[in-house]
């Protein structure tokens, strides 16, 4: 079992975003930002999703060297629950690390946003 942890400023993603706007297309998925940019502020689901990508790549740091943050993609299932879906390459190395799933946990308050991604092996 792995587990990676982040927690961004909400208010420094709004920054970033504002000063760097093409920050958003290089970092989320169409589908998180349709989501995400369809909420009256979207800064806080914008810097968790950040947080959950990070919180991935802590997982093991060898492992994603050469894993964009354009890989990981955070998807709302049906019933409201986060989860990660990765691409192709990233999948394939989850697999070569031996890890076959995964589980997020996103949560925000007014300023900070903390994501936690717990992997698991064979």
């Amino acid at each position: 079992m792995r587990i990676g942890i982040d927690i961004v400023d909400i208010d420094r993603m709004e920054v970033v975003v504002k000063r760097t706007p093409h920050f958003l297309n290089r970092v989320f998925s169409t589908g998180e930002l349709d989501y995400c940019l369809a909420k009256r502020n979207p800064y806080p689901s914008l810097a968790v999703r950040f947080a959950a990508k990070e919180a991935f790549r802590k997982i093991d740091v060898s492992l994603c060297q050469g894993i964009r943050f354009s890989d990981v993609e955070v998807a709302i299932t049906d019933g409201g629950r986060p989860e990660l879906v990765l691409s192709a390459s990233a999948l394939t190395k989850m697999k070569d690390l031996g890890i076959n799933r995964w589980e997020i946990s996103l949560a925000h308050s007014r300023n900070q946003a903390v994501a936690a991604v717990i992997a698991y092996g064979e």
